[in-house]
Protein backbone atom coordinates (compact mmCIF):
# COMPACT_ATOMS: atom_id res chain seq x y z
CA UNK A 1 0.00 0.00 0.00
CA UNK A 2 1.96 3.25 -1.13
CA UNK A 3 2.31 6.06 1.68
CA UNK A 4 1.34 9.44 1.34
CA UNK A 5 3.14 11.77 -0.54
CA UNK A 6 5.26 14.82 1.73
CA UNK A 7 2.41 17.27 2.32
CA UNK A 8 5.32 20.24 1.32
CA UNK A 9 5.95 18.25 -1.98
CA UNK A 10 2.11 18.09 -2.97
CA UNK A 11 2.15 21.90 -1.90
CA UNK A 12 5.05 22.93 -3.91
CA UNK A 13 4.28 20.89 -6.41
CA UNK A 14 0.31 22.72 -7.19
CA UNK A 15 2.38 25.89 -6.57
CA UNK A 16 4.68 25.48 -9.61
CA UNK A 17 2.06 23.90 -11.89
CA UNK A 18 -0.68 26.39 -11.23
CA UNK A 19 1.34 29.47 -10.83
CA UNK A 20 0.32 30.22 -7.19
CA UNK A 21 1.71 32.45 -4.83
CA UNK A 22 3.75 30.82 -1.84
CA UNK A 23 1.53 28.82 0.38
CA UNK A 24 2.09 30.38 4.52
CA UNK A 25 3.68 27.59 6.40
CA UNK A 26 1.14 28.01 9.06
CA UNK A 27 -1.25 25.85 7.89
CA UNK A 28 0.61 23.20 6.33
CA UNK A 29 1.30 20.83 9.29
CA UNK A 30 -2.28 21.43 9.89
CA UNK A 31 -3.45 20.03 6.19
CA UNK A 32 -1.29 16.83 6.61
CA UNK A 33 -3.22 15.84 9.94
CA UNK A 34 -6.41 16.39 8.30
CA UNK A 35 -4.99 14.17 5.34
CA UNK A 36 -3.92 11.75 8.04
CA UNK A 37 -7.04 11.79 10.07
CA UNK A 38 -9.18 11.59 6.76
CA UNK A 39 -7.61 8.41 6.66
CA UNK A 40 -5.95 8.97 3.23
CA UNK A 41 -3.16 6.58 1.81
CA UNK A 42 -2.54 8.55 -0.97
CA UNK A 43 -3.58 11.83 -2.01
CA UNK A 44 -2.94 15.03 -4.24
CA UNK A 45 -3.63 18.60 -2.75
CA UNK A 46 -4.49 21.50 -4.68
CA UNK A 47 -4.46 24.82 -2.93
CA UNK A 48 -6.34 28.02 -4.10
CA UNK A 49 -7.22 31.72 -3.20
CA UNK A 50 -10.42 32.44 -2.54
CA UNK A 51 -11.73 35.63 -4.26
CA UNK A 52 -14.16 37.05 -1.59
CA UNK A 53 -14.75 39.77 -4.35
CA UNK A 54 -13.43 42.54 -1.81
CA UNK A 55 -15.93 41.04 0.80
CA UNK A 56 -12.88 39.77 3.24
CA UNK A 57 -10.73 42.30 5.36
CA UNK A 58 -8.70 40.33 8.46
CA UNK A 59 -7.74 37.47 6.77
CA UNK A 60 -6.14 35.54 3.20
CA UNK A 61 -8.56 33.09 2.25
CA UNK A 62 -7.24 29.68 0.39
CA UNK A 63 -9.79 26.58 -0.79
CA UNK A 64 -7.82 23.51 -0.08
CA UNK A 65 -9.01 20.31 -2.16
CA UNK A 66 -7.76 16.92 -1.28
CA UNK A 67 -8.61 13.79 -3.65
CA UNK A 68 -6.92 10.20 -2.89
CA UNK A 69 -7.43 7.12 -1.93
CA UNK A 70 -8.55 5.49 1.25
CA UNK A 71 -8.81 1.92 2.64
CA UNK A 72 -12.24 2.19 1.99
CA UNK A 73 -12.03 3.75 -1.80
CA UNK A 74 -11.58 6.74 -3.39
CA UNK A 75 -12.19 10.23 -1.27
CA UNK A 76 -12.19 13.78 -1.12
CA UNK A 77 -12.11 16.50 1.20
CA UNK A 78 -12.31 20.33 0.72
CA UNK A 79 -11.15 23.00 3.42
CA UNK A 80 -12.01 26.57 3.74
CA UNK A 81 -9.06 28.16 5.19
CA UNK A 82 -9.51 31.40 6.48
CA UNK A 83 -5.28 33.11 7.56
CA UNK A 84 -4.09 35.72 9.88
CA UNK A 85 -2.93 39.17 8.01
CA UNK A 86 -1.31 42.01 9.85
CA UNK A 87 -2.05 45.62 9.59
CA UNK A 88 1.11 47.87 9.66
CA UNK A 89 -0.62 51.46 9.95
CA UNK A 90 -4.30 50.69 11.30
CA UNK A 91 -4.36 50.66 15.18
CA UNK A 92 -8.36 50.43 15.19
CA UNK A 93 -8.66 46.76 15.80
CA UNK A 94 -5.93 43.78 17.11
CA UNK A 95 -6.17 40.92 14.49
CA UNK A 96 -4.67 38.31 16.80
CA UNK A 97 -7.74 39.52 19.02
CA UNK A 98 -10.09 38.91 16.27
CA UNK A 99 -8.78 35.40 14.95
CA UNK A 100 -9.02 34.26 19.33
CA UNK A 101 -12.51 35.46 19.05
CA UNK A 102 -13.48 33.10 15.74
CA UNK A 103 -10.57 30.25 16.89
CA UNK A 104 -13.12 30.79 20.29
CA UNK A 105 -16.64 30.22 19.14
CA UNK A 106 -15.76 27.24 16.47
CA UNK A 107 -13.63 25.41 19.09
CA UNK A 108 -15.46 26.16 22.46
CA UNK A 109 -18.39 27.90 22.16
CA UNK A 110 -19.75 26.05 19.55
CA UNK A 111 -19.79 22.97 21.82
CA UNK A 112 -21.74 24.92 24.20
CA UNK A 113 -24.17 25.69 21.83
CA UNK A 114 -23.79 22.10 20.69
CA UNK A 115 -24.70 20.63 24.35
CA UNK A 116 -27.39 22.88 25.05
CA UNK A 117 -29.67 22.39 22.33
CA UNK A 118 -29.21 18.41 22.79
CA UNK A 119 -30.68 18.99 26.03
CA UNK A 120 -33.42 21.00 25.07
CA UNK A 121 -34.28 18.39 22.19
CA UNK A 122 -34.49 21.29 19.69
CA UNK A 123 -35.81 19.54 15.94
CA UNK A 124 -32.91 19.89 13.81
CA UNK A 125 -34.84 22.41 11.14
CA UNK A 126 -34.79 24.91 14.71
CA UNK A 127 -31.56 24.66 15.89
CA UNK A 128 -28.90 27.51 15.67
CA UNK A 129 -25.92 26.28 13.24
CA UNK A 130 -22.59 27.22 13.35
CA UNK A 131 -19.99 26.10 9.94
CA UNK A 132 -18.10 22.60 11.13
CA UNK A 133 -14.93 23.62 12.34
CA UNK A 134 -11.14 21.56 12.28
CA UNK A 135 -9.70 20.66 15.65
CA UNK A 136 -6.56 21.90 13.34
CA UNK A 137 -8.17 25.41 13.84
CA UNK A 138 -5.65 27.75 15.70
CA UNK A 139 -5.15 31.45 15.90
CA UNK A 140 -2.92 31.74 12.92
CA UNK A 141 -5.49 29.76 10.80
CA UNK A 142 -9.18 29.39 10.73
CA UNK A 143 -9.92 25.73 9.27
CA UNK A 144 -13.56 25.07 8.16
CA UNK A 145 -15.64 23.28 5.79
CA UNK A 146 -16.34 24.65 2.44
CA UNK A 147 -19.96 25.27 2.88
CA UNK A 148 -19.34 25.75 -1.14
CA UNK A 149 -19.63 22.66 -1.48
CA UNK A 150 -22.86 22.03 -0.06
CA UNK A 151 -24.38 24.82 -1.78
CA UNK A 152 -23.95 27.68 0.06
CA UNK A 153 -23.40 31.55 -1.10
CA UNK A 154 -23.30 34.46 -0.57
CA UNK A 155 -25.45 37.28 -1.88
CA UNK A 156 -24.29 40.21 -4.23
CA UNK A 157 -23.25 42.65 -1.50
CA UNK A 158 -23.60 45.61 -3.67
CA UNK A 159 -27.70 44.70 -4.55
CA UNK A 160 -30.76 44.39 -2.24
CA UNK A 161 -31.31 41.48 -0.73
CA UNK A 162 -34.03 39.63 -1.24
CA UNK A 163 -37.06 39.24 1.44
CA UNK A 164 -37.15 35.81 1.56
CA UNK A 165 -33.24 36.03 2.60
CA UNK A 166 -33.49 38.66 4.79
CA UNK A 167 -35.96 36.58 7.05
CA UNK A 168 -33.83 33.66 7.66
CA UNK A 169 -31.12 35.39 7.82
CA UNK A 170 -32.73 37.66 10.88
CA UNK A 171 -34.37 34.64 12.33
CA UNK A 172 -31.04 33.09 12.66
CA UNK A 173 -29.57 36.32 13.97
CA UNK A 174 -32.56 36.11 17.29
CA UNK A 175 -31.22 32.11 17.73
CA UNK A 176 -27.65 33.59 18.09
CA UNK A 177 -28.63 36.14 20.76
CA UNK A 178 -31.01 33.63 22.29
CA UNK A 179 -28.26 30.87 22.83
CA UNK A 180 -26.07 33.55 24.73
CA UNK A 181 -29.28 34.36 26.52
CA UNK A 182 -29.69 30.60 27.38
CA UNK A 183 -26.35 30.27 28.40
CA UNK A 184 -26.52 33.10 31.05
CA UNK A 185 -29.45 31.19 32.22
CA UNK A 186 -28.32 27.67 32.43
CA UNK A 187 -24.36 28.09 32.60
CA UNK A 188 -24.53 31.16 34.91
CA UNK A 189 -20.27 30.48 35.79
CA UNK A 190 -19.59 29.69 32.09
CA UNK A 191 -21.57 32.82 31.05
CA UNK A 192 -19.67 35.47 33.52
CA UNK A 193 -15.96 33.76 32.53
CA UNK A 194 -16.14 33.49 28.43
CA UNK A 195 -19.39 35.44 27.42
CA UNK A 196 -19.92 38.81 29.78
CA UNK A 197 -15.78 39.50 29.10
CA UNK A 198 -16.06 39.70 25.59
CA UNK A 199 -14.70 43.02 25.11
CA UNK A 200 -15.85 45.56 22.06
CA UNK A 201 -13.25 44.85 20.28
CA UNK A 202 -12.28 48.74 18.39
CA UNK A 203 -10.38 51.80 19.32
CA UNK A 204 -11.72 55.03 18.00
CA UNK A 205 -8.64 57.48 16.90
CA UNK A 206 -8.11 59.87 15.50
CA UNK A 207 -7.61 57.31 12.24
CA UNK A 208 -10.99 56.12 12.51
CA UNK A 209 -11.97 59.66 13.01
CA UNK A 210 -10.30 60.61 9.55
CA UNK A 211 -12.12 57.95 8.14
CA UNK A 212 -15.42 59.21 9.27
CA UNK A 213 -15.08 62.30 8.31
CA UNK A 214 -13.69 61.57 4.90
CA UNK A 215 -17.47 60.11 4.14
CA UNK A 216 -19.22 62.43 5.86
CA UNK A 217 -17.94 65.16 3.68
CA UNK A 218 -17.85 63.32 0.54
CA UNK A 219 -21.72 62.48 1.15
CA UNK A 220 -22.66 66.40 2.01
CA UNK A 221 -21.40 67.03 -1.55
CA UNK A 222 -24.87 65.35 -2.88
CA UNK A 223 -27.25 67.79 -1.05
CA UNK A 224 -27.91 71.55 -0.97
CA UNK A 225 -28.66 74.22 1.45
CA UNK A 226 -29.98 72.55 4.74
CA UNK A 227 -30.16 69.01 4.03
CA UNK A 228 -26.22 69.42 3.63
CA UNK A 229 -25.91 71.33 6.61
CA UNK A 230 -27.78 68.62 8.53
CA UNK A 231 -25.50 66.12 7.72
CA UNK A 232 -22.26 68.44 8.14
CA UNK A 233 -23.58 68.99 12.12
CA UNK A 234 -24.63 65.39 12.10
CA UNK A 235 -20.49 64.39 11.62
CA UNK A 236 -20.06 65.78 15.60
CA UNK A 237 -22.30 63.65 16.72
CA UNK A 238 -20.87 60.80 14.88
CA UNK A 239 -17.75 60.90 16.44
CA UNK A 240 -19.22 61.68 19.51
CA UNK A 241 -21.84 58.96 19.95
CA UNK A 242 -20.63 55.93 18.11
CA UNK A 243 -17.96 55.15 20.37
CA UNK A 244 -20.98 54.98 22.76
CA UNK A 245 -22.26 52.28 20.99
CA UNK A 246 -19.51 49.83 22.18
CA UNK A 247 -19.95 50.81 26.03
CA UNK A 248 -22.45 47.87 26.62
CA UNK A 249 -22.29 49.54 30.44
CA UNK A 250 -25.60 51.08 29.32
CA UNK A 251 -28.30 50.35 31.37
CA UNK A 252 -29.73 47.87 28.13
CA UNK A 253 -30.30 44.19 27.84
CA UNK A 254 -26.72 42.57 26.44
CA UNK A 255 -25.67 39.49 24.86
CA UNK A 256 -23.10 37.86 22.45
CA UNK A 257 -23.37 40.25 19.23
CA UNK A 258 -21.87 39.00 15.94
CA UNK A 259 -20.96 42.75 15.05
CA UNK A 260 -19.98 42.16 11.20
CA UNK A 261 -23.99 40.77 10.78
CA UNK A 262 -24.14 41.69 6.82
CA UNK A 263 -24.59 40.04 3.22
CA UNK A 264 -21.36 38.67 3.01
CA UNK A 265 -20.93 36.77 6.45
CA UNK A 266 -24.95 35.37 6.29
CA UNK A 267 -24.16 32.27 3.79
CA UNK A 268 -27.81 31.19 2.05
CA UNK A 269 -28.21 27.51 1.06
CA UNK A 270 -30.84 27.80 -1.69
CA UNK A 271 -33.28 30.17 0.02
CA UNK A 272 -34.43 27.33 2.50
CA UNK A 273 -31.03 27.55 5.10
CA UNK A 274 -28.58 29.95 6.61
CA UNK A 275 -25.22 29.59 8.26
CA UNK A 276 -23.53 32.49 9.97
CA UNK A 277 -19.78 32.92 9.42
CA UNK A 278 -16.88 35.62 10.62
CA UNK A 279 -17.49 35.70 14.18
CA UNK A 280 -14.23 37.93 14.23
CA UNK A 281 -16.06 41.13 15.31
CA UNK A 282 -18.18 39.25 18.17
CA UNK A 283 -18.80 40.99 21.43
CA UNK A 284 -20.89 41.29 24.41
CA UNK A 285 -22.93 44.31 24.01
CA UNK A 286 -26.26 45.31 22.64
CA UNK A 287 -27.80 42.86 20.20
CA UNK A 288 -29.87 45.62 18.37
CA UNK A 289 -27.17 46.53 16.94
CA UNK A 290 -26.32 43.60 14.43
CA UNK A 291 -29.94 43.69 13.90
CA UNK A 292 -29.95 47.00 12.41
CA UNK A 293 -26.29 47.15 10.85
CA UNK A 294 -28.05 43.56 8.93
CA UNK A 295 -30.90 45.47 7.43
CA UNK A 296 -29.83 48.76 6.87
CA UNK A 297 -26.30 47.78 5.31
CA UNK A 298 -28.63 45.39 2.40
CA UNK A 299 -31.64 47.13 1.97
CA UNK A 300 -32.97 50.54 0.15
CA UNK A 301 -35.49 52.34 0.49
CA UNK A 302 -38.08 51.04 -1.01
CA UNK A 303 -37.30 47.44 0.89
CA UNK A 304 -37.08 49.10 4.29
CA UNK A 305 -40.23 51.46 3.98
CA UNK A 306 -42.26 47.50 2.99
CA UNK A 307 -40.41 45.07 5.49
CA UNK A 308 -38.12 47.36 8.04
CA UNK A 309 -41.51 46.68 10.37
CA UNK A 310 -42.37 43.06 10.12
CA UNK A 311 -38.22 42.44 10.23
CA UNK A 312 -38.17 43.67 13.59
CA UNK A 313 -41.71 41.71 14.76
CA UNK A 314 -39.93 38.23 13.05
CA UNK A 315 -36.62 38.92 15.64
CA UNK A 316 -38.55 39.11 18.36
CA UNK A 317 -41.00 36.58 17.86
CA UNK A 318 -38.31 33.92 16.52
CA UNK A 319 -36.48 35.22 19.94
CA UNK A 320 -39.45 34.45 21.63
CA UNK A 321 -40.06 30.91 20.63
CA UNK A 322 -36.54 30.06 20.58
CA UNK A 323 -36.62 30.33 24.17
CA UNK A 324 -39.69 27.92 24.70
CA UNK A 325 -37.75 25.13 23.69
CA UNK A 326 -35.40 25.74 27.13
CA UNK A 327 -38.39 26.86 29.10
CA UNK A 328 -37.60 30.63 29.52
CA UNK A 329 -40.25 33.16 28.71
CA UNK A 330 -38.79 36.24 26.51
CA UNK A 331 -40.05 38.44 28.83
CA UNK A 332 -38.35 38.09 31.73
CA UNK A 333 -34.99 37.56 29.76
CA UNK A 334 -35.71 40.51 27.40
CA UNK A 335 -39.00 42.53 27.49
CA UNK A 336 -40.63 43.71 24.54
CA UNK A 337 -41.42 47.27 25.93
CA UNK A 338 -37.56 47.05 27.08
CA UNK A 339 -36.79 46.01 23.10
CA UNK A 340 -38.84 48.73 21.62
CA UNK A 341 -37.11 51.17 23.75
CA UNK A 342 -33.78 50.51 23.01
CA UNK A 343 -34.66 49.87 18.98
CA UNK A 344 -36.02 53.58 18.95
CA UNK A 345 -33.37 54.81 21.01
CA UNK A 346 -30.55 53.23 18.89
CA UNK A 347 -31.89 53.46 15.37
CA UNK A 348 -29.09 55.79 14.37
CA UNK A 349 -26.59 53.18 14.75
CA UNK A 350 -27.84 51.51 11.87
CA UNK A 351 -27.26 54.96 9.68
CA UNK A 352 -24.11 55.43 11.84
CA UNK A 353 -22.61 51.86 11.16
CA UNK A 354 -23.63 51.63 7.38
CA UNK A 355 -22.05 54.81 7.37
CA UNK A 356 -18.60 54.49 8.82
CA UNK A 357 -18.47 50.65 7.08
CA UNK A 358 -19.36 52.03 3.52
CA UNK A 359 -16.39 52.30 2.82
CA UNK A 360 -15.70 48.31 3.16
CA UNK A 361 -19.58 47.14 2.55
CA UNK A 362 -19.15 48.58 -1.23
CA UNK A 363 -15.31 48.28 -1.19
CA UNK A 364 -13.85 47.30 -5.40
CA UNK A 365 -13.72 43.71 -5.87
CA UNK A 366 -10.11 43.92 -5.62
CA UNK A 367 -10.70 44.51 -1.97
CA UNK A 368 -8.52 47.24 0.14
CA UNK A 369 -5.15 47.02 1.30
CA UNK A 370 -5.47 47.14 4.72
CA UNK A 371 -1.96 45.86 5.34
CA UNK A 372 -0.20 49.00 4.23
CA UNK A 373 -3.00 51.90 4.35
CA UNK A 374 -4.35 53.96 7.37
CA UNK A 375 -7.94 53.60 7.74
CA UNK A 376 -8.83 57.58 6.79
CA UNK A 377 -6.42 56.89 3.53
CA UNK A 378 -8.92 54.03 2.64
CA UNK A 379 -10.61 55.15 -0.82
CA UNK A 380 -14.58 56.19 -0.85
CA UNK A 381 -15.62 55.95 -3.82
CA UNK A 382 -18.56 54.50 -4.30
CA UNK A 383 -20.70 54.07 -7.57
CA UNK A 384 -23.81 55.97 -8.18
CA UNK A 385 -26.50 52.87 -7.11
CA UNK A 386 -24.34 53.08 -4.04
CA UNK A 387 -24.40 56.70 -3.63
CA UNK A 388 -28.43 56.45 -4.32
CA UNK A 389 -28.47 53.98 -1.28
CA UNK A 390 -26.44 55.84 0.81
CA UNK A 391 -28.58 59.34 0.34
CA UNK A 392 -31.85 57.19 0.39
CA UNK A 393 -30.70 56.25 4.14
CA UNK A 394 -30.03 59.89 5.15
CA UNK A 395 -33.56 61.08 3.45
CA UNK A 396 -34.81 58.41 6.00
CA UNK A 397 -33.04 59.58 8.78
CA UNK A 398 -33.87 63.08 8.19
CA UNK A 399 -37.40 61.95 7.52
CA UNK A 400 -37.49 60.02 11.23
CA UNK A 401 -35.90 63.06 13.18
CA UNK A 402 -32.87 61.63 13.90
CA UNK A 403 -30.90 64.61 11.92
Amino acid sequence: MQKERNISDLLSKNIAVNGIQSIPLSFQDCIKRIIEKEGYIKCDVEVSNFNSGGGSFAGELYEVDIKGDTIEGAKKTNVFIKCLVTFNNIQYVDVRELFAKEVFIYKDLSKVFNFLQDQADIPQEERFKLPKAYDETKLEAIILENLGQRNFKTYDRLKVMPLKYAQLAVQELAKFHGMSFVIEEKMPDYFEKNIKCLHHPFIYDEDWNGLVRNVCTNLAKQYKDDKKVKIENFLRVFLEKFPKFGDYNKNVKCSLTHQDYRINNVLNGEAVEVIIIDYQLMDYGCPIRDFLFFVFSGSDQKFRRRHLNDLKNLYFETLSRFLKYFNMDVEAMYPRKEFEKVYTEWLDFGLMSVLFASVFLFAPDTGLDLENLSLSELPFCPDEIVKQRLKELIDDFIEWGYL
